[in-house]
């Protein structure tokens, strides 16, 4: 995808002591700091100021310093798959195209493909991910490249799965189940019990298509032939009269340390449980609007108290990872959303996502001295947002 605005320039800084001035500074989206710099030690930021700096600085000039991007929902071990699979043919279509496309490239190609999109993800300044891994192809590459977060190791179907869980300073380790239309209750409540030891995110997809919201209700139809033609014995899963997110509620499985992706069919009543329990969510309104012709309701769950998290899931649904893209089209199939808060989005709401609030998602004393400098010219607090999020120079 060819992309009309300017590259941002992501620093991480490791040494003992630097100053970084610009124009504007943008902690997080609430206050915002005209002609300011960082000061920085031992890779930690240790304060914040507005002025210019009295000692030697790196001036990256008028623009916008502000929190590295997190893409809270990737599927990169998919990369590969770009252009691949038609779009039109319905979602369970999709997911068996998929999985044979998937197959057939096997693996070399697919890890080639995932090492470029690392690559453009750390270009764009998109430095922390919710990676969602099936094969584990994208482990490997992912803890030598950089990019930091949670690598989620994802299984579905009946046994009972033992994934790698380990709480790191910046890639972590956990597990996710795949959908409540695809992964048995057993397997669901013990993977979370995994995470939960370790007080790790556990992400799954909920909610995402007609497909599953029948099958959950009804207990058979298209989907349940499907689990049958793929060896998923569904017979003894409590389903039946309740929607996906009533569901994982009724197994216990909604908490704070849960990532529910996608929920595209939610109830008021969902809503409802969801602010209760106060689940993190992830959002991916492109690749929705691709596969399913529809759109999450963003503001419905903002007046709920929900703060989603953007991802971009997979370039087999999605013509680019890049969370600015992102935010470019929420925000115009949005226009009632504050630009704050779609940047938001992308930042804060990400990294709390990702259980990474305390070291990223905003730029404050004592976090890391991960940020991004925007090239741009602004002449107020407005125009600095309203430029980020549609993507303006």
């Amino acid at each position: 995808m060819s992309h009309p605005y300017p590259k941002p320039v992501l620093f991480r800084t490791r040494n003992k002591r630097e100053i970084h001035r610009a124009g504007w500074i943008i902690p997080d989206s609430v206050n915002v700091i005209q002609n300011g710099y960082l000061e920085i030690e031992n890779g930690r930021i240790k304060g914040i100021h507005s002025g210019v700096p009295r000692e030697a600085c790196t001036d990256h000039g008028p623009g916008v310093l502000m929190p590295p991007l997190v893409n809270a929902h990737v599927h990169l071990e998919l990369s590969a798959l770009e252009n691949r699979i038609p779009l039109d043919k319905g979602f369970q279509s999709w997911v068996k195209t998929l999985l044979e496309e998937r197959a057939a490239l096997g693996r070399d190609v697919l890890v080639r493909a995932a090492k470029k999109s690392i690559l453009d993800l750390l270009t764009w300044g998109n430095l922390y991910v919710g990676e969602i891994s099936t094969l584990g192809t994208t482990k490997a590459l992912l803890e030598n490249s950089g990019l930091k977060g949670v690598f989620f190791q994802e299984f579905l179907g009946t046994a009972v799965e033992k994934g790698c869980v380990q709480k790191k300073d910046g890639l972590s380790f956990s597990v996710a189940g795949h959908a409540p239309h695809t992964s048995s209750p057993d397997l669901l409540r013990a993977l979370k019990r995994q995470s939960r030891s370790m007080g790790l995110p556990f992400s799954i997809h909920v909610a995402e298509s007609e497909a599953e919201s029948d099958f959950i209700f009804q207990k058979k139809g298209p989907w349940a032939d499907f689990l049958t033609l793929r060896g998923i014995d569904y017979r003894s899963w409590d389903l039946g009269s309740k929607t996906p997110v009533a569901y994982l509620d009724g197994m216990g499985l909604l908490d704070p340390l849960t990532l529910a992706v996608h929920l595209l069919q939610v109830t008021p009543t969902d809503m409802d449980i969801l602010a209760r329990s106060q689940v993190k969510v992830c959002i991916c309104p492109r690749s929705n609007h691709n596969l399913h012709g529809r759109l999450p309701d963003i503001e419905r769950m903002i007046q709920k108290g929900i703060r989603p998290a953007l991802g971009t899931d997979s370039l087999a649904s999605c013509d680019s990872l890049n969370i600015w893209d992102e935010m470019g089209f929420i925000a115009h199939h949005y226009p009632g959303l504050d630009p704050r808060t779609i940047f938001s989005m992308a930042t804060h709401n990400g990294a709390k996502a990702l259980g990474l609030e305390h070291v990223t998602g905003t730029i404050a004393q004592g976090k890391r001295a991960d940020f991004i400098y925007r090239p741009m010219d602004p002449k107020t607090e407005n125009e600095v947002f309203e430029r980020m999020v549609f993507n303006e120079h």
